[in-house]
């Protein structure tokens, strides 16, 4: 959480911290320690013990007064335009920076922090390393990301909202298909065979009604194809009856938090096998949901949800280790989980290798899955705030039959 800076930054020994960005599209960092979205960008400072400031364009000042720092400053307050005139873009920025740095009385070991392009973060750290700026690199998880895993209570309402939205996304597109007919293993809408790109289109719309966007499109995957964990399905692709359909769907507010929810389902009754499947993926999720607690380590879920999967006949992603090529292209071959917030995927990761505990406050993924490319694959995911009882917000069915 935010308020818990000062107590990371004087464990790690950290006095300054400076979070940039020319924008927070894209810079989950600067979106989060500003608490609002900045079209333009700006700067977050903060010293160890002190309150922050946020320096953004003039124009922007509506804008970051929306959000959770109450020390708002311009660029034109440090003299920004009088600095321009007299120094080339690169220079200019160099000696705003220092500028700001020097009113503010940021000192000793600074981290730098914000999503930007590489080259020109490099560019600024070594001429402030030039002029005297102790700037130190982070391991991760870095002070902010480890800000960032546990979530504040308005927080977590944000995304109980969201995840309402998503759901009427589901339910809208679930009557949309129930009203296509059924004939044998041909499925149609209007007379014509049932196609993705139709069914996308339904989303869209939908997804416009909720004031949610898609950045990363959504996946739609029927038949075989689906045995691809991230086949998102395209517009030709024919839905037929008796074949998985792997729905997975993850929107976010426009510059804001996200969502993933992931249900399969099928026009028809289950094949044998493809039922089996989601029996077992339905186990496997049960399992892992019940394992929600405070310090539960994130690597014994998913051990254990391979452990269930291999007793029943699946190779696993940790089989891999063992050179079972098998488990590249069927099975369990991807992690249970990751947490969710301003970005779709942040720690904890519920993964084999990683040291990540579920900690209070935390909003995570549980999504086990099975793939077999003769019949497609099976996927269920749910979202839930670890807590003392920890809770699903992600209360939909989870019948596989339209």
């Amino acid at each position: 959480m935010i308020k818990d800076l000062d107590v990371k930054m004087e464990k790690r020994n950290v006095d300054s911290i400076i979070v940039f960005g020319d924008s927070t599209v894209g810079n989950p960092d600067l979106r989060y320690v500003a608490g609002t979205s900045l079209p333009r960008g700006g700067i977050f400072l903060k010293r160890r013990s002190n309150d922050p400031t946020l320096i953004v364009s003039n124009i922007d000042v509506g804008s970051a007064r929306q959000g959770k720092v109450h020390n708002i400053r311009t660029y034109s307050d440090y003299g920004f335009e009088r600095i321009a005139s007299k120094y080339d873009r690169d220079e200019a920025r160099i000696r705003f920076y220092q500028k700001i740095m020097k009113e503010e009385g940021l000192h000793g070991p600074t981290i730098l922090a914000g999503r930007n392009e590489v080259s020109n973060t490099l560019h600024m750290i070594d001429a402030l390393r030039r002029k005297g700026v102790k700037i130190i690199g982070e391991k991760s998880p870095t002070i902010i990301e480890a800000a960032r895993e546990t979530k504040d209570r308005w927080e977590i309402e944000r995304l109980r909202v969201l995840g309402k939205k998503t759901i009427r996304v589901v339910e809208d597109t679930l009557r949309f298909l129930r009203g296509a007919r059924v004939d044998g293993k041909r499925v149609s809408y209007k007379s014509k065979p049932l196609r993705v790109g139709t069914v996308k289109k339904v989303i869209g719309r939908s997804l416009s009604e909720q004031n949610l966007v898609a950045p990363e499109d959504t996946i739609f995957a029927p038949g075989r194809r689906s045995s691809d964990p991230h086949y998102r399905g395209e517009d030709e692709d024919i839905v037929r009856a008796g074949e998985p359909i792997v729905f997975d769907i993850f929107p976010s507010e426009p510059d804001g938090y996200w969502h993933d929810l992931t249900r399969t389902y099928l026009f028809g009754s289950a094949p044998k096998k493809v039922k089996e499947m989601y029996d077992a993926v339905l186990e496997v999720q049960a399992s892992a949901l019940d394992m929600v607690k405070e310090q539960v380590p994130c690597k014994e879920m998913m051990a254990n949800a391979c452990k269930i999967f291999e007793r029943k006949g699946y190779p696993t992603a940790r089989q891999l280790v063992k050179g079972n090529k098998e488990a590249r292209t069927r099975g369990f071959m991807h992690g249970l989980g990751h947490g969710v917030g301003l970005t779709i995927g942040e720690r904890p990761y519920l993964s084999l290798y990683g040291k990540d505990h579920l900690r209070k406050g935390s909003v995570v993924t549980i999504e086990p899955g099975l793939y077999e490319p003769r019949w497609g694959g099976v996927r269920i995911e749910d979202i839930v705030v670890v807590g003392s009882p920890s809770e699903n917000i992600t209360p939909l069915s989870k019948d596989i039959e339209l």
